[in-house]
C-alpha cells in the first residue's frame, strides 16, 4: 500500500493570532505540518537577489517594509503548545546567522517541547545586507552552513561532545543528555544547495515555489547527486512548494511521485484583514475537501 500523501502550509507575514488561528484549525483538519520562515532585520537599502527565477518581485514581497517579521523559535514553541499533532519546522533557518550551540539548543528544545514534531529546515541565506547588519561574513556563509550542520548531529546524539573546526572550536560540552531525532531538511535550488542536499540531508524542499517541469528538473539533479555520493539508498523525502492550491496543480506533482506537497498559506488562508476568521476557516475546509486532506486519529509521537 502506498502511503497517504501529505499537505502542508508554509507561512509567512502573519499577525501573532492570525498564525494560531491557522495553526489551531490546519490541526484539526489534518494538514501535515506548518513552515515558519526566518530573517531578522529588513534593511532599506538593498542590492541582493534570491536565488530563484521569480526575480526582484518576489524579494519585495519576501521583505516588503510593511512585513510583519518575528522569531521563527517563539512562533514554533506556541504553535506547538497549540496544536496536538501537527508537525512545525522552520523553511527556512538562515543557518550560518545563527551561533551553532545556540541553534542546537534551539533544535533541542523545539524537538522536545513539540514531542518529536520538529523539523529543521536549512539554507546558506541570500541577503548579503543582513549579514552585514548581524556582522556574519557572507562570503563564509556556505562553509558556516555546512559546519553547523557537523555540530547540530554531533549535538543531537546526546551526551558530551567537542568540535575543532575552521569557523568554532570549542571543548567537551553537552547540549542534550538523550538522543534526539531531528529530521535535517536542506533548502535550495542551486547547484551547492543540491549537493549539500545529497551528501547530509533527511530531506529536500525548494526555495520559494516551483513548476512541476521544474521539481522534475531539480529532483534528477539531486538523485544523481544522491548516486555519485553512495547516499541513494538512505531514506530520503521531497517537500514540494507549488505555485498554487488548486487540485490540478496539485495532482500533477503527486502523479509524478512529489507526495509531501507545502501550500503557499496565503494562498489558503490569507494574511489580510478584510476576510473575517470565519471567511478564513472556511477557505481552509474547502482547500482541505478539494485535495483529500483529513484528520488523522493518532497524534505523532515523541
Amino acid at each position: 500500500m502506498s502511503r497517504r500523501p501529505t499537505v502542508g502550509i508554509t507561512t509567512y507575514n502573519y499577525s501573532p493570532q492570525d498564525m494560531m488561528n491557522l495553526a489551531v484549525h490546519a490541526d484539526r483538519l489534518g494538514f501535515e505540518g506548518l513552515w515558519f520562515g526566518e530573517h531578522y532585520v529588513i534593511p532599506e537599502n538593498y542590492g541582493s537577489h534570491h536565488p530563484t527565477k521569480e526575480g526582484s518581485a518576489s524579494e519585495s514581497k519576501i521583505i516588503a517594509p510593511s512585513v510583519r517579521i518575528y522569531d521563527p523559535w517563539f512562533l514554533l514553541g506556541a504553535v506547538a503548545g497549540a496544536t496536538k499533532r501537527l508537525k512545525i519546522g522552520t523553511a527556512i533557518c538562515i543557518v550560518p546567522m545563527n551561533n551553532p550551540l545556540i541553534l542546537a539548543r534551539h533544535t533541542v528544545t523545539a524537538h522536545d517541547i513539540s514531542g518529536g514534531r520538529f523539523l529543521l529546515g536549512t539554507g546558506a541565506g541570500w541577503l548579503k545586507e543582513e549579514f552585514d547588519a548581524i556582522g556574519v561574513p557572507f562570503n563564509e556563509r556556505g562553509a558556516r552552513l555546512d559546519e553547523t550542520i557537523e555540530i547540530l548531529k554531533k549535538a543531537w546524539a546526546g551526551g558530551f561532545f567537542a568540535h575543532s573546526g575552521k569557523h568554532f572550536a570549542f571543548e567537551s560540552l553537552q547540549i542534550s543528555p538523550h538522543p534526539v531525532k531531528v529530521p535535517l531538511v536542506c533548502g535550495g535550488n542551486t547547484g551547492p544547495a543540491l549537493r549539500r542536499v545529497a551528501e547530509v540531508a533527511d530531506a529536500w524542499i525548494n526555495s520559494a515555489m516551483v513548476s512541476l517541469e521544474e521539481a522534475l528538473e531539480l529532483r534528477a539533479v539531486i538523485e544523481r547527486e544522491r548516486q555519485a555520493r553512495g547516499t541513494a539508498g538512505r531514506p530520503f523525502e521531497y517537500y514540494v512548494r507549488p505555485h498554487s492550491a488548486d487540485p490540478d496543480d496539485v495532482g500533477g506533482f503527486l502523479r509524478e511521485g512529489f507526495d509531501n506537497i507545502v501550500l503557499w498559506g496565503p494562498n489558503v488562508w490569507p494574511n489580510t484583514d478584510e476576510l473575517s476568521l470565519e471567511e478564513k476557516i472556511a477557505g481552509l475546509e474547502r482547500v482541505a475537501r478539494d485535495l483529500g486532506v483529513t484528520p488523522q486519529l493518532e497524534a505523532v509521537g515523541a
